[in-house]
């Protein structure tokens, strides 16, 4: 901060703001304050001075033998009452925003500055409400002139927060184009700790309550990880499972890999039971070696390397957004009501299923699926990814881990070479196996074509495989929803894919198309077929479908026919499904097949988004064999997650066998451990953030939010730290507190942070500190005449930490996260000074009036 000099008191007093923290964000003081403040601070003349350090405890002023009664009471009283603009950074949909000017007392939100608004909601906002803005730019904007625009705002005075939000009325378009870098804005960045331990344990058990059964099952599976060193440390993942009752052996051991991750080389190296990347026409392999590969999806999951995928939708209320790849959770995006449009996909592979699931207040639903149909991503120019492996070949046994003596080195290579094109190649080399193979895709015909040729050789044989696919709108159609899918896959019948079963599958030929197309918003229509034929097999397979979806409103309904020919046995028949929303949080589903005779009828109430999670369902089944009823429950918070299930089953005509009764649940809960401290969480094993109190907060229940909107995640309470479970490897988790019953006043901090994990991390926060007081104070020299505008220090004489402050027109002063210790202030260019003490037992604010300062000698 600079000394000011050679400037006058005036221009110091319109045109500095002196910067302060509070809440862990920069608070500003407006040095021209209205009469009203300059009224209430003005310093009355004392009448004596203080001669020793003023012990500030938990009362709120000094003690009546200090200063006069009668004016320290009207002082006070005022300073609790008095107006304060202050500059602090909104929170907007739980992100934090540029700081506004805001106009305050210590209960009360009076006003919000036009100009520092504007800028802080930017493009969030519709022309409209921005030309209103400009217009009123320069006043303070009441509650009720900002809900007239239809920007809501509301003060949390324990925490001296203003959260916003705005209505879809006046909300502007939204975009979210998926970037390499991650905005932490003013939020804390919360790293991973340099060590972290989780563990998930699952009971699983069931039994058979039929007449004379005594059929039992019970196991335990667990997982869990260990990282040394922290981000750029080493990690460890190990599994298991314990056979407790239900037969089979004791224990049966999962993988157990280690790994290291460089970041800037976007590389990771494994060793242990690997499952090396490889294409799936060549195989399946796995082995007890080493690897190392470059995965951006794994390792730079926010950047984007994918010239494709773009999706636009609306949005009726605050949702979150998720991107979804073969059920592997790749994007989390927290949106507001209103147009969102979907820029470049992150992570999009030609092999996945990309689902895109919306969450809100109504539930979870799924807006889009589609698949891209083949095994080699489209990369952007320049990017390429690789993949290679050594180790012996794991041989196939039916319980646990074992290895052959056969060596085997794999490895794989893709690069973009352009926007348009992709290509890359593979290998397998073994002592009796080798695989050679080409890939390539290329944007055309109005969408995407993948190619792909592989050679192997075995013992005695030769071959070769051959693939074709295309995704696309070739009619131009795109407006309706057009999209053509077509594979076809061709294998010799001398080729063979490395497999750890070691089956020979024989396809000669895998041939598949559909087209979808929406005739009307309401009314969309889908037809297909499919042919498949393997070697030395007479029976081929031909078949052909086309069904209709219509929608009455909430009510969809569906017919797919189809025709099915399976060498000399034929499939016919239609498969009806109907699906009705039931209130806001049920719905119903039912479909019958004319061809197998089976329906099925469900009902079920969604999961909510927040904890407590609380759902269940009835599913009615019929078919000829039998009759099923099942009845499902389930129970889950940020510790814990318990699954029931009870099953009728009643056999049906002449087909005999005995009515069963099977009930069975499922219990998961795990620990977590992050340098010194455990919690308790519901599945901590993949990773995780735990968030503990100070122990200033220890009466103050506080709720956890993270990665949606309104989703309550976990609380810390009387069972410990919340442990919330990490989402994914290297993507930032927005992570918000809130303190509940937290004393007037009480700087929490931050109160919003970022969780910044490595690929398997305890990311470790702590909610308040020592340093959770405010002190205010209006200083005078010894006769009474207040140190108006100037700038000093705050020193804490057992630590030696220094702050600077600024003191207004009035000589008031706000010294903020002050710990209980013993401090000195003091001014540039002065010999004054002025000795206070913060008990352990002090008030989160504490008002200490009027102080004459001391002479230094």
């Amino acid at each position: 901060m600079e000394h000011f000099q050679g400037m006058s008191g005036a221009a110091v007093a319109r045109g500095f703001l002196i910067t302060k923290m509070i809440a862990g964000t920069a608070l500003a003081i407006d040095l021209a304050s209205p009469p009203a403040i300059a009224q209430a601070s003005a310093a009355p003349e004392p009448t004596s001075q203080a001669s020793t350090p003023l012990r500030i405890g938990p009362q709120t002023a000094p003690s009546k033998s200090e200063l006069p009664e009668p004016d320290l009471q009207s002082t006070q009283k005022d300073a609790r009452q008095a107006p304060t603009r202050i500059s602090l950074p909104p929170l907007l949909g739980g992100q934090r925003l540029s700081a506004i000017m805001a106009e305050i007392t210590l209960t009360e939100l009076l006003g919000i500055e036009g100009a520092s608004l504007l800028v802080a909601l930017g493009d969030r906002i519709d022309d409209d409400t921005r030309l209103a803005l400009e217009e009123r730019k320069s006043e303070y904007l009441t509650v009720d002139d900002l809900a007239q625009l239809g920007i809501t705002a509301s003060y949390k005075p324990n925490e001296l927060s203003i959260v916003l939000a705005i209505l879809p009325s006046a909300r502007g378009p939204q975009r979210f184009n998926i970037a390499n870098q991650f905005d932490f804005s003013a939020a804390a960045r919360a790293m991973p700790a340099e060590f972290a331990t989780g563990f998930t344990g699952t009971l699983i058990g069931g039994r058979d309550f039929s007449a004379g059964s005594v059929s039992d099952r019970l196991i335990y599976d667990f997982a869990g990880f260990a990282n040394v060193g922290g981000r750029d440390g080493v990690y460890v993942t190990y599994g298991g499972t314990f056979n407790i009752a239900g037969g089979g052996g004791l224990f049966e051991r999962n993988r157990i890999i280690v790994f290291k991750d460089f970041e800037s080389a976007i590389l990771r190296v494994s060793a242990g039971d690997l499952v090396p990347q490889i294409p799936i026409i060549a195989g399946d392999v796995e082995i007890l070696g080493v690897s190392a590969e470059r995965r951006y999806d794994a390792l730079q999951p926010l950047r984007n390397i994918r010239p494709t995928g773009r999706r636009t939708f609306s949005l009726d209320s605050p949702a979150r957004i998720e991107i979804y790849a073969n059920g592997a959770l790749v994007q989390t995006i927290d949106a507001s009501p209103g147009e969102v449009d979907l820029n470049q996909i992150p992570a999009l592979s030609l092999t996945s299923n990309i689902s895109i699931i919306v969450e809100d207040t109504t539930g979870r639903r799924e807006i889009d699926s589609f698949t891209l149909a083949n095994d080699i991503e489209l990369l952007a120019e320049g990017i390429s990814e690789f993949s290679f492996s050594a180790g012996a070949l794991r041989r196939f046994s039916t319980r646990g881990f074992a290895y052959t003596d056969n060596p085997v080195a794999t490895g794989q290579y893709i690069k973009g070479f352009s926007e348009k094109v992709t290509a890359g190649g593979h290998f397998i080399v073994a002592q009796d196996y080798q695989n050679v193979g080409l890939r390539a895709a290329v944007l055309g015909l109005r969408g995407a074509i993948f190619s792909g040729i592989s050679v192997s050789r075995a013992t005695g044989s030769t071959g070769y495989a051959a693939s074709l696919a295309y995704r696309g709108d070739p009619l131009q159609l795109s407006d309706l929803g057009g999209q053509l899918n077509f594979r076809f896959d061709y294998q010799s019948r001398g080729y063979r894919r490395l497999s750890l079963f070691q089956v020979i599958d024989n396809v000669k030929f895998d041939i598949a198309a559909d087209y979808r197309i929406n005739l009307t918003t309401r009314i969309g229509i889908s037809f297909g077929g499919t042919y498949f034929e393997r070697y030395n097999q007479p029976d081929k397979t031909r078949a052909l479908f086309g069904g209709v979806q219509v929608s009455f409103g909430r009510l969809l309904l569906s017919a797919t026919a189809r025709y099915a020919k399976i060498g000399p046995r034929t499939d016919t028949g239609v498969l009806a499904t109907a699906t009705l929303p039931l209130g806001r949080s049920h719905f119903a589903n039912a479909s019958f097949d004319t061809g197998t005779e089976q329906a099925r009828l469900e009902v079920r109430r969604q999961r909510d988004i927040t904890i407590p999670e609380f759902d269940y369902g009835v599913i009615a089944e019929s078919n000829p064999l039998f009759d099923r009823l099942t009845g499902q429950t389930r129970f889950a918070n940020s510790r814990v997650n318990l699954d029931v299930e009870f099953t009728n089953v009643q056999p049906r005509g002449t087909f005999g066998g005995r009515n069963q009764n099977i009930g069975q649940f499922r219990l998961q809960s795990g620990f977590a451990y992050a340098d010194g401290e455990f919690g308790i969480g519901r599945n901590p094993g993949l990773g995780f953030v735990m968030v503990n109190r100070h122990p200033s907060l220890r009466r103050s229940p506080i709720d956890i939010e993270n990665s949606g909107v309104g989703r309550r995640s976990g609380q810390i309470n009387g069972l410990g730290p919340a442990v919330i479970s990490q989402l994914s490897g290297y993507r930032p988790d927005p992570v918000r507190v809130d303190v509940l019953n937290a004393p007037t006043g009480y700087d929490i901090g931050p109160g919003e942070y970022i969780s910044d994990p490595g690929a398997l991390s305890g990311v470790k926060i702590t909610v308040g500190s020592d340093a959770f007081r405010t002190v205010i104070v209006t200083l005078t020299n010894p006769d009474g005449v207040p140190v108006a505008l100037s700038y000093g220090t705050v020193r804490n004489l057992l630590t030696g930490k220094t702050d600077t402050f600024f003191t207004n027109a009035a000589g008031r002063a706000v010294f903020s996260q002050v710990s209980p210790g013993r401090y000195r202030v003091e001014f540039m260019d002065s010999d004054l000074t002025y000795d206070f003490v913060v008990s352990e037992d002090a008030a989160a604010i504490i008002q200490s009036g009027v102080q004459a300062m001391e002479v230094m000698p």
